[in-house]
């Protein structure tokens, strides 16, 4: 049975890349009936806090990646948070020593610190020499700090990953790694080998930076005796300067794209087409899990492009009736009736909620023109054209048709473009930006709009 599993820190909000690779994770299990498990990697006390790990619940659900099992909702592997485990790693790192597979090491910082120092100064890698390997049961010091050091064996690991093919590894320039601390807290390769063996995980999918631990992980799996899942480790999410995505590219976080308004269906086509081509418009998340496939997954980096993202958001919006759009744009002490329709005509025009909400303002009250913008209005021209306006509202007959009246205004007036449309817009709407005006002139309905002519006649 297909077994993924998404193991974020909770130390942080979730990015594009963190993301992306649930929705992989999420997308396979579906596509195979399988299973989707949630595991928080809190082993980092100091870093960790219980209000980023309910931001990951909240992103994942906003999502709809929903999972099977979890520190929330439990399961027959728990418990799901590393925090809790902490006896689990304990006892298989004691059985590694016991076997002669792993060893204490009573290095001091200060020797460590010294060694690397020197490894660099000859432009070596950095790795662990080995003085504590061959300890016997009298030679550790007493009472000394130590931690538990895995014994790597010196030969060549070989990875058959999913995305990249065959690769090879030397474990020599590896080193004896540490896998649990002198404070007890499991290294994160050991316990993500331990938690990933004891939840029969199947298939890990994750970011090519997790590369470098696999040839560890890999050794780990078969010193415990325990078989390795399969692995796919995916490009890295890229900026628009095709560096990876990081902070200095903007806040891209989960949290900030729904606080801009974004629909989780915007999120996730986006998202899917990180590495990934299932092909053109906007899609649901069981049809992405239908097509979704390991062997289609890209081996080169793909940028996180916020214009595409505003695209599949434009399509969400225009995919979603106006009732249902009311009721996400929540506007207050508003007729819901009014809202629906509001919502149903501007939607094409947003890309967000948040767009939509800024585009029905005017519309729901009394403009609010800036000073530069009630300078161009009482210009002397501005008003000609706001008094044309007027009259032409008032003489129009039902059924009302906009376009034709603001031909009748241009052709009285003599202006055009800017200076026939501006003017209007801003008494209207007190804004410079927003539909096109035989949209606003409609949705203000004609004894509105003239009211709104009159205030600057007078």
């Amino acid at each position: 049975m297909v077994r993924t599993r998404f193991a974020p820190s909770p130390t942080g909000a979730l990015h594009p890349g963190n993301a992306r690779t649930a929705l992989f994770n999420w997308l396979f299990a579906r596509h195979h009936r399988g299973s989707f498990i949630l595991r928080i990697e809190d082993t980092d006390a100091k870093r960790s806090t219980y209000e980023a790990e309910a931001g990951i619940y909240e992103d994942l659900k906003w999502l709809g990646l929903v999972w099977g099992e979890g520190p929330d909702t439990g399961g027959p592997f728990g418990p799901y948070r590393q925090s809790e485990r902490i006896s689990v790693y304990r006892e298989e790192a004691g059985r590694l020593v016991n076997e002669g597979k792993a060893y204490r090491c009573y290095c001091s910082i200060e020797r460590l610190e010294t060694l690397r120092a020197e490894q660099a100064a000859k432009g070596l890698p950095s790795r662990y020499d080995g003085k504590c390997r061959e300890l016997g049961p009298g030679d550790a010091p007493v009472g000394a700090p130590s931690v538990v050091r895995f014994k790597v064996p010196a030969r060549e690991v070989m990875l058959m990953d999913a995305a990249h093919g065959l690769l090879s590894f030397d474990s020599r320039a590896i080193g004896d790694f540490v896998i649990m601390g002198s404070d007890g807290v499991a290294a994160y390769n050991f316990a993500a080998v331990v938690d990933d063996s004891l939840m029969d995980i199947s298939h890990v999918i994750r970011g090519d930076d997790h590369l470098s631990n696999t040839p560890r992980q890999l050794l780990i799996f078969e010193a415990l005796g325990r078989k390795s899942p399969i692995y796919c480790h995916v490009p890295l999410v890229l900026g628009p300067d095709r560096a990876p995505l990081s902070k200095r590219h903007g806040d891209f976080s989960l949290k900030a794209l729904r606080e801009e308004g974004f629909l989780p269906e915007a999120v996730t086509n986006a998202l899917a087409r990180l590495g990934w081509n299932p092909g053109e418009g906007l899609l649901g998340l069981e049809e992405l899990a239908g097509r979704f496939s390991l062997e289609r997954l890209s081996k080169s980096g793909s940028a996180f492009d916020i214009a595409r993202l505003k695209s599949y958001g434009k399509e969400a919006m225009n995919g979603k009736g106006g009732e249902e759009l009311a009721g996400l744009v929540g506007v207050e002490g508003v007729d819901a009736n009014r809202l629906a329709a509001l919502s149903d005509a501007l939607k094409k025009n947003a890309s967000t909620l948040n767009e939509l909400r800024s585009l029905m303002r005017p519309f729901l009250s009394e403009p609010a023109p800036g000073e530069a913008e009630e300078k161009e209005i009482r210009e002397e021209r501005s008003l000609k054209v706001i008094k044309a306006f007027r009259e032409e509202l008032d003489n129009m007959a039902a059924p009302e048709d906009y376009e034709t009246l603001i031909e009748r205004v241009k052709t009285a007036t003599g202006e055009k473009g800017r200076r026939l449309l501006m003017p209007a817009r801003l008494a209207l709407t007190g804004e410079r930006e927003g539909i096109e005006l035989p949209g606003v002139l409609r949705l203000l309905g004609k004894m509105e709009a003239i009211r709104r002519l009159e205030k600057w006649l007078r």
